[in-house]
């Protein structure tokens, strides 16, 4: 990204900010009754000014960790109710005015919708920005490894990303080889200096397993504090683990700790959210049609309206998942699985909390061994009721597992949302080709 691109995404992050932090107390000053909104004025204009420097302080306009992933929302509300602790603050010291409790609650209930709502439009911006060539950094990565042309596949979408690709350096294959997607390995990273600047290159991933500790040893001696050039490391465990590990200190020996379970913290209540909220939602509305469903495939089929199969859950444990009991050739039940109908009764299994509404596909316990190259990424999340499986193109395991994988490493809040209008639409075009068939 060029100077003038990142002048300009830091301004435009600081203007959102600001208009989200007075947009909220000013919404709160209008809906609380018996607020006096001239008498709130002085201490609106206190936080304009208070906001952006506690977000920066909690490094919300590091250009290179913002606008990522969801993490960012929870660390938005941190500084709102420190900006609030602020507001109160610097109104005891300056002005005194008299702020009402119940402003100050809802002025911080205002001020984290407001400015997580700005994110995510400054995220639809940037977004918009990159798919038209802008806002970009070309990138280089060292290591032409498995890891290291996955890490080229999850940058290949560039206005999600914002990172181009230009090819690879490794130490083990000649200059010209190709990799993969039209990328090439375009040296030796001896040569990392002159190639950078004929690509034009800013950033480079280095993949430490790949290469040979020299190598790497050398890149970080010269290139680790140069102005031209930003290194990123890429952990030898990417291909194994989708869990973010964390720091811990053992008499000041820095140990990493590997959480069991992909989501946690902000995330996991987001998570929660969608699962109770839309779930339970989407259960009240097909208790009904699955009442209907039960009762024709009890008069069709004349025997068992279920069937169960044990599946693998989070953490690799099992549970039995229960679907309607389909048959061949019966009226119905082509319907029933294009529309993907006969998987409603897992909606039972989400409120139970062994599935979410959105995740990688349920795994039969007997098919364990055919993914046992992608359970330890895959188990760390709770398969799902719908997920990427059901609304992406897929003609083979490797592409299943693929798309599960991506979802599981990339997971936000709106990824899930997106699926679940994404499954929707996918359910009415079956339907309509089905009818017009």
């Amino acid at each position: 990204m060029s100077r003038r691109g990142q002048y300009m995404l830091f301004t435009a992050l600081v203007i959102a900010d600001t208009v989200g932090a007075a947009a909220g107390l000013l919404l709160a000053a209008y809906l609380v009754p018996n607020v006096d909104l001239a008498r709130y004025i002085t201490a609106i204009q206190y936080a304009i000014i208070a906001y952006p420097l506690i977000f920066a302080a909690l490094r919300l306009y590091d250009l290179e960790t913002v606008l990522e992933d969801s993490q960012e929302y929870a660390t938005t509300a941190t500084g709102c109710t420190y900006g609030v602790i602020a507001l109160v603050v610097i109104n005891a010291l300056v002005d005194r005015t008299d702020l009402a409790p119940i402003w100050l609650l809802a002025g911080w209930a205002g001020t984290v919708f407001m400015v997580a709502l700005a994110r995510f439009s400054m995220r639809r911006v940037v977004r918009f920005f990159r798919g038209r060539g802008h806002l970009i950094t070309r990138a280089m990565i060292i290591g032409a490894d498995e890891q290291g042309r996955t890490i080229a596949r999850q940058f290949k979408s560039v206005a999600d990303s914002g990172v181009r690709v230009i090819g690879f350096l490794d130490d083990f294959l000649p200059a010209g080889t190709h990799v993969q997607d039209g990328l090439t390995v375009l040296g030796h990273p001896g040569a990392l200096a002159h190639i950078a600047q004929e690509y034009h290159v800013v950033e480079i991933v280095v993949v430490p397993g790949a290469i040979a500790w020299e190598t790497f040893q050398e890149i970080l001696e010269r290139y680790a504090f140069a102005d031209t050039l930003k290194i990123r490391l890429s952990p030898g465990y990417y291909d194994l683990l989708a869990t973010t590990p964390r720091v811990a200190h053992r008499n000041f020996v820095p140990l990493m700790v590997i959480d069991h379970a992909r989501l946690t913290g902000f995330d996991l209540l987001m998570k929660i959210g969608i699962d109770y909220g839309i779930g339970v939602i989407t259960l009240i509305v097909t208790l009904p049609l699955m009442l209907l469903v039960g009762l024709w495939l009890r008069i069709v089929n004349k025997g068992a309206i279920f069937h169960t199969r044990t599946v693998l859950g989070q953490g690799g444990k099992t549970f039995n998942a229960t679907l309607f009991r389909m048959e061949e050739g019966k009226p119905l039940n082509r319907f029933l699985r294009d529309t993907a109908l006969d998987h409603l009764p897992l909606l039972f299994s989400l409120l139970s909390g062994q599935m979410s509404l959105i995740g990688p596909r349920p795994i039969p316990e007997d098919n364990r061994g055919d993914y046992q190259r992608w359970l330890s990424t895959i188990v760390t999340v709770k398969p799902g009721v719908s997920g990427p499986w059901a609304v992406v193109p897929i003609s083979s395991l490797e592409e299943e597992m693929r798309a599960a994988i991506f979802y599981v490493r990339n997971w936000t809040i709106w990824l899930d949302l997106q699926i679940i209008v994404q499954t929707a639409l996918v359910i009415l075009r079956r339907r309509w080709e089905r009818l017009t068939e």
